[in-house]
């Protein structure tokens, strides 16, 4: 995960590190549900000073001195969060130092947070805790008082671009994916394992042009359906903020018949706000909301200028 390692998140661990003043907890915050759990094997690495055999194995979560709980594809319970910590007060097998790397913290109900929170005001000796959250506004105060706080909210547009590029060689669309991801980077990578964006560009520009109130519903229905709301999310931002730009005469690259045709559709303070609305839409979407109802509201409120 070379990327990751130039962010601050990692840049400061490794700087803990290299000063022998590690935390005994850190909680690393992204929105990046793709590669969160890779991120903290990556921050471990680095508390580990793992050499390549010891990477290798943090990576497949066979290492000894380096315990990733849950099980992938699990949710924590205060039964298994209790056996996993038992673990806590056995001696390293491989080195001096051993780390639990806890996943999706958001997920934990508050019983198996409070039951984390007793080890962690009292942590044994060379054990150090990191743990991985999508929100941090489910993960108690009490944890987060306790453990140092890392971000990872996003690259640049020219980091994801380049990523995208040297990982999908065959991607001729590096740049548009970069900017449709936001510079989540498991975004971006979802992009590119699909399909064309230039057909999901061109359905974004017919859906903008053509669509009502009355069939507001039904679009929404059936993009969800197929599992491409937020995909078209995406590519609603990319169209609307080029129809923004054409409008105030920035954006020639954009100046076709259909661009022109949306740029006349909607108002300066319709696309503008449209930005905001989509980026809501993506938060709710993430935290469960139902993705219909989501692109409903959204295409309502774009449609009647709000």
């Amino acid at each position: 995960m070379q990327l990751f390692q130039s962010s601050m998140a990692y840049t400061i661990v490794e700087r803990d590190v290299s000063a022998e003043r590690i935390s005994h907890a850190y909680l690393l915050l992204t929105p990046d549900a793709r590669n969160l759990r890779s991120w903290l094997k990556e921050l471990a690495k680095a508390v580990l000073k793992a050499d390549a055999r010891a990477a290798r194995l943090i990576d497949e979560e066979q290492y000894s001195d380096c315990i990733v709980f849950p099980a992938r594809g699990e949710k924590a319970s205060v039964a298994q969060l209790k056996a996993m910590l038992e673990e806590v007060y056995i001696k390293p097998v491989e080195g001096e130092r051993k780390v639990f790397l806890l996943d999706n913290v958001q997920d934990m109900l508050a019983s198996a947070q409070n039951k984390l929170l007793k080890v962690l005001e009292e942590p044994p000796r060379n054990v150090y805790f990191i743990l991985g959250a999508l929100s941090e506004f489910p993960v108690l105060s009490t944890i987060k008082s306790r453990a140092k706080r890392l971000e990872a909210a996003g690259f640049t547009a020219a980091q994801t671009e380049q990523y995208i590029r040297e990982r999908y060689p065959q991607r001729e669309d590096a740049r548009e994916i970069a900017a449709m991801s936001g510079g989540i980077l498991g975004r971006a990578e979802e992009l590119a394992e699909g399909g064309s964006l230039r057909e999901a560009g061109a359905e974004a520009v017919q859906l903008l042009l053509t669509i009502t109130p009355p069939g507001i519903p039904a679009a929404a229905r059936r993009y969800a359906e197929k599992g491409e709301t937020v995909r078209l999310l995406g590519m609603l931002r990319l169209v609307l903020r080029d129809a923004l730009r054409l409008k105030l005469g920035r954006a020639a690259g954009a100046d076709t018949e259909p661009m022109r045709r949306i740029a006349q559709r909607f108002d300066v303070g319709t696309l503008v706000r449209a930005q905001e609305k989509i980026t809501q839409a993506e938060k709710n979407i993430k935290f469960n909301a139902n993705a219909a109802v989501a692109l409903e509201v959204l295409l309502a409120e774009i449609t009647e200028g709000r």
